[in-house]
């Protein structure tokens, strides 16, 4: 592939699968832009036992897996933004980028979760969810906000390269004290947040065969390394991730919540002989031992040795959470992910082997829809 030293960037092939992520990032926004608006203006519906959001309980399970699917395109579109060349090879840039992934995909559990939150005794939204959704809401406003700086002090006139600002400063500026304010507000504050997101699918698709040229960055490494890393990820959202809503429910009603009343969520020996404290602690520890497993995995994506071993010594620490909480399917997956690290590790390196110059880090600039040439 032919390389351009003097600019630091390479050409790449990306632009159909740039223009496909960001026609679904488009549809997926627009989605839930308008699901926001109709569950604006539906009010609750009561029942015998309650009040449901905002109908019967089969209509509202559809309702919140589609939000959920519509998290899912927004992540989507973020990775196209990457595969454009937009996000800078600095540290700052990547962990906002990894941070507002991450965050994305705790409010696609948070979203799952609140399935099996179908009634209230009241007419508002279940506080522990909202304070759920805030949280995660922060995360991603920072989380945008460290990538967004850097994507728009970048060289280049286009008016596009904000967008990922303003998707941070619009969370923080409005989403946020919307969220304080009232369910009906923050709705619609998170509503037209999803239409700037539209914007930015749309962007994607028109510039994509502008996206040509990346930024020189760290080797990649090998296919069954990154396998592993990509596993673990996905463990990690679907089993450590949803602690904080669950924690959340607990803590509100004294139970773990039933999964569409067809499992207990994280049902097993611990709930049962802890105290409702105590059993809080473990989940807490085990959410921070998966996040852990998250950081060590995207070592092994950048080809670290060091993030290999991390993830092989805490597999002992996890495998007693996955007895004590009655998880089948993470033995199944650890299982995989030792398998993989095993076929990856000749092409791991110890981090000297991996050492780039700062100066090449922070001056390499792409050539992309975001900074034009």
């Amino acid at each position: 592939m032919p390389h351009d030293p003097a600019t630091g960037e390479r050409p790449t092939r990306n632009s159909r699968k740039i223009r496909a992520a960001g026609a679904v990032c488009c549809a997926a926004s627009l989605v839930g832009a308008a699901g926001g608006v109709y569950l604006a203006v539906a009010g609750p519906v009561a029942g015998l036992e309650g009040f449901s959001y905002p109908h019967a309980v089969p209509g509202f399970t559809a309702l919140q897996m589609v939000l959920a699917l519509t998290s899912v395109g927004l992540i989507v579109g973020l990775l196209a933004v990457r595969w454009s060349g937009a996000v800078p090879w600095t540290r700052r840039a990547q962990l906002g980028y990894f941070g507002a992934i991450a965050a994305l995909a705790g409010l696609t559990v948070a979203e799952g979760i609140a399935i099996t939150v179908t009634q209230s005794t009241s007419d508002v939204g279940p506080p522990a969810f909202g304070v759920v959704y805030a949280g995660y809401t922060i995360l991603l406003a920072a989380a945008l906000l460290t990538v967004g700086f850097d994507v728009a002090r970048g060289l280049g006139r286009g008016w596009s390269r904000w967008l990922p600002f303003a998707l941070a400063a619009w969370l923080l500026v409005v989403v946020v004290p919307a969220l304080a304010t009232s369910f009906t507000a923050a709705l619609w504050a998170i509503s037209a947040w999803l239409l700037l997101f539209a914007v930015l699918g749309v962007v994607l698709i028109l510039d994509a065969d502008q996206s040509d040229r990346r930024p020189t960055g760290p080797g990649p490494a090998g296919r069954s390394a990154r396998a592993a890393a990509v596993l673990t990820w996905t463990y990690v959202a679907a089993f450590g991730s949803p602690v904080i809503p669950n924690v959340a429910y607990l803590l509100q009603n004294g139970m773990l919540p039933a999964f569409l009343d067809i499992f207990t969520m994280y049902g097993g020996p611990l709930p049962v002989r802890l105290s409702e404290g105590s059993l809080v602690a473990a989940l807490l520890v085990f959410l921070v031992v998966t996040l852990v497993a998250a950081w060590a995995a995207w070592l092994v994506w950048n080809g670290s040795k060091v993030g290999a071993i991390v993830g092989l010594v805490l597999l002992p620490l996890e495998a007693v959470f996955w007895i004590g909480l009655a998880l089948p399917l993470p033995w199944m997956l650890g299982v995989a992910r030792v398998a993989l690290v095993a076929l990856a590790w000749k092409s791991l390196n110890w981090p000297a082997g991996r050492s780039r110059s700062a100066e090449t880090e922070e001056t390499a600039i792409p050539t992309s829809p975001w900074r034009p040439s």
